[in-house]
């Protein structure tokens, strides 16, 4: 058996496996949805995919690229260590800045929560006021109106008294023959 496999047998295999796996997802399609094919479908691609699991079982790695670089061990540059420290390092205060003027926002925008909160109660009480107001000024309308009816009336039963009582100031005067 050899050590790694060749690009294109790679490129072979895996086309296989996905026509492989298409036929096991058409198969379990096909049983969800109760086709009448549906269980010789699925036993095909089952028998598939153990076909594939099996030539996976003895097929080398592919060849792997190490980009012929050096691995670990390699110069570095303490200068610029401590610079992408230090940047790191300002880079978390700032962020530690940020988050502390979040949170007093947040604290400011509580309170002004708390502020709308309180000046819609106000604003609700105060309709209620407005509204038992609007009352008495409809009772006292109608009183007014009671009151100048009333008193019609008692101009017109004044009226009526005098008129009366100079029909009786005539009989009187008439009956003494004066």
């Amino acid at each position: 058996m050899a050590k790694t496999i060749s690009e294109k047998t790679n490129k072979i295999v895996n086309v296989v496996i996905s026509l492989g796996a298409a036929v096991v997802i058409i198969g379990a399609m096909a049983k969800i949805i109760h086709l009448s094919w549906a269980d010789w479908a699925l036993i095909v691609g089952l028998l598939t995919e153990a076909g594939i699991f099996v030539i996976y079982a003895f097929l080398p790695p592919p060849p792997v690229d190490h980009g012929g670089g050096a691995v670990g061990g390699g110069e570095v540059n303490a200068t610029e260590l401590v610079n992408a420290l230090n940047n790191v390092q300002k880079t978390v205060q700032d962020v530690s800045t940020n988050l502390g003027m979040i949170n007093s926002s947040t604290e400011g925008l509580k309170n002004l929560n708390n502020q709308f909160l309180s000046m819609s109660k106000t604003i609700e009480e105060m309709n209620h006021f407005y509204g038992s107001l609007k009352e008495m000024s409809t009772a006292m309308n109608s009183t007014v109106n009671e009151a100048a009816r009333t008193k019609e009336q008692m101009t017109q039963l004044a009226d009526n008294l005098t008129q009366l009582n100079q029909v009786y100031s005539k009989m009187i005067h008439a009956m003494q023959g004066k």
